[in-house]
């Protein structure tokens, strides 16, 4: 998982194995010394089980003030439509007070077959 942080953006971008280990239901966890202290980063495919709006905002951004953490929440049915996409730069995507929050998948690694459309 690659996590790349702009004034107006957050890019998660993870491999096509990683995709398929959030479509089983698992969750992804990175993390990098900054300063000598750790900053996790993790997506985790069941926000169904934590927040009950999560129809409504598919993917949620959530900064842990107990432990430097950037956690993005989704549900199995986002996943699924990354999954079913095929091949595509896209991914998934929502804004949330103006900061774009993405979720795709590395085409580099990616072999499934190019989207059509």
């Amino acid at each position: 998982m690659k996590v790349k942080i702009t004034e107006h953006s957050v890019t998660f971008k993870i491999t096509e194995g990683e995709m398929n280990v959030l479509a089983a239901g698992g969750t992804l966890e990175n993390k990098i010394s900054v300063g000598g202290n750790d900053l996790a980063m993790v997506i985790d495919s069941n926000s169904s089980e934590f927040f009950d709006d999560h129809e409504e905002k598919p993917l949620k951004l959530i900064l842990d003030r107990k432990e430097s953490c950037l956690m993005l929440f989704t549900s199995k049915d986002q996943i699924e439509k990354l999954v079913d996409m095929g091949r595509s730069k896209g991914g998934i995507s929502t804004c949330i007070e103006g900061l774009q929050i993405i979720l795709q998948v590395d085409l580099r690694s990616d072999q499934r077959p190019l989207r059509k459309g």
